[in-house]
């Protein structure tokens, strides 16, 4: 996999190479339109963003969910959320301070294919339970 947050890297990298192509969303969105779907689909076919982008928070509590996941995953682009660390002052407090439980939001609520994380063995815990 090629990540970046230049589509013209990947497009370069499309012409170039059969590589999985990911474009990671360097802002918090909270939806998105048919126009942005259509360009990232030219030229990736998964795409990164930030935990706020599905789980805003204000003062580390949750306060809804977005659109984001599905809207992507709908037009059939992989969705990854990124970066998951085991620290509790990195996770909202709807999450208990536990990691795992915070992975588990992600996967099971918004149905993300992936996530990014400093601490892989967490999620390798997750994922064998």
């Amino acid at each position: 996999m090629i990540r970046s947050t230049s589509s013209s890297v990947l497009q370069k990298f499309k012409e170039t190479t059969n590589y999985d192509l990911v474009y990671e969303v360097a802002e918090t969105i909270s939806n998105a339109d048919n126009a942005a779907i259509a360009d990232i689909k030219s030229f990736a076919s998964s795409v990164v963003i930030n935990k706020d982008s599905v789980f805003p928070e204000d003062v580390l509590f949750l306060t809804g969910t977005t659109k984001t996941v599905s809207r992507l995953k709908s037009s059939n682009l992989s969705v990854f959320v990124e970066t998951f660390s085991n620290e509790f002052l990195s996770q909202a407090w709807d999450f208990f301070s536990d990691a795992t439980v915070e992975i588990n939001s992600y996967v099971t609520g918004a149905e993300i294919d992936g996530v990014i994380t400093d601490f892989p063995e967490t999620a390798n815990r997750y994922r064998s339970k």
